[in-house]
């Protein structure tokens, strides 16, 4: 989400700018090559993770993926559940988690692999940056959709809201936006980050708001690792001025189960394919590797060595689990092996606290 809005800052400031290359002329290069050489321009898709530093944990608390479309004057966010299965060395493990464990790089390909699409670059913030923003903004106002209470004493972590309009400064917009303490739990959190995220947007396209960008963009750059140069962002930015841009927000499609008595999300693959066919598809050509090898810890090291990515292949040293293709198709035979129980997830009392890991992270 933080880095978005970084990205929203230069599209604002592209007005000033003089257009050097034509839009349809715009091409992101990268050293050594050209993300896509010799074409118009596809989509540049990043992915954010938002990382929770809590006790050193780092795992990715906020996870989406964004695909902009020069050409079209498009932007998609994808969110993907932090509950998301995955399997790497015959283990099913939730999506958080992967990034601290093995590395941005595994995270990157499960997704790649999972939805068949390439994704160009990546963008990690933390909580903090994201806190100071709100702040430098003159905080957030939303209508608080239902009453929200969680008190989390290891974390340090309590959230309380009643229900109606407010207006949030930083450090309550992130734990607006962190809340998933209710029946919906991970998906409703997802619904109300995207909300949040709306109201953010609308702001920043306010004339104080524009007065105010370069404040803004110095201190979102604080807060922002990434692999994207500023030169990159500039060219981006010349590419999508002028005019409005449509915005379209979508969560990664999946359904909730208990796999061994751990709650998952199951996402299914199909329907993964052809969102990332409609929204994040770009010009690059690929070659899907459904197995690779992983620097793993003692503790996490298998015999094998191979990650099993989300998709699935021939290549894969031993079978990944089968993804459920549709909504009527959630768990094929072929997966019993690797998953040996499963029952539909009940919905959590409203009252309940949220699904978390052993490790104590926050919702």
């Amino acid at each position: 989400m933080f880095f978005l809005l970084t990205v929203t800052f230069f599209l604002g400031l592209a007005r000033k700018w003089t257009l050097v290359t034509p839009p349809d002329e715009w091409v992101m290069t990268e050293s050594g090559g050209a993300l896509v050489e010799g074409q118009k321009p596809g989509r540049l898709n990043i992915l954010v993770m938002g990382i929770d530093s809590v006790e050193g944990t780092h795992r990715t608390d906020t996870l989406f993926l964004l695909g902009i479309s020069p050409a079209e004057r498009k932007i998609a966010i994808l969110s993907i559940p932090r509950d998301t299965r995955v399997v790497i060395n015959g283990v099913g493990r939730k999506i958080n988690e992967v990034m601290a464990r093995f590395g941005e790089y595994v995270l990157r390909s499960m997704i790649e692999n999972l939805m068949e699409i390439r994704i160009n670059r990546s963008v990690k913030v933390d909580f903090q940056g994201f806190i100071n923003l709100i702040d430098l903004m003159g905080g957030i106002d939303i209508v608080i959709e239902q009453p929200m209470h969680y008190d989390d004493h290891w974390g340090k972590l309590h959230i309380h809201f009643d229900k109606g309009p407010a207006h949030l400064d930083g450090k309550k917009a992130l734990e607006y936006v962190r809340f998933r303490a209710d029946a919906n739990a991970d998906l409703g959190r997802i619904k109300r980050q995207q909300k949040f995220l709306a109201q953010v947007l609308a702001k920043l396209q306010t004339p104080a708001m524009l007065m105010r960008l370069p404040t803004l963009l110095a201190e979102g750059l604080k807060h922002v690792e990434t692999d994207l140069s500023l030169a990159e962002l500039l060219e981006l930015a010349t590419a999508m001025r002028g005019g409005p841009i449509d915005v379209q927000t979508m969560s990664l499609p999946g359904e909730a189960r208990y796999v061994d008595k751990i709650s998952f999300i199951l996402p299914y693959k199909e329907e993964a394919v052809k969102i990332g066919a409609k929204h994040f598809s770009n010009l690059m050509v690929m070659e899907l590797d459904a197995s690779f090898t992983v620097p793993l810890p003692a503790s996490d090291t298998p015999a094998s060595g191979v990650a099993e990515l989300a998709g699935g292949g021939a290549k894969a040293a031993t079978s990944p689990v089968a993804l459920p293709a549709t909504r009527s198709a959630l768990l094929p035979a072929t997966s019993s092996a690797l998953l040996p129980t499963t029952s539909p997830m009940p919905p959590p009392a409203a009252s309940g606290a949220p699904d978390l890991p052993a490790s104590g992270a926050m919702p």
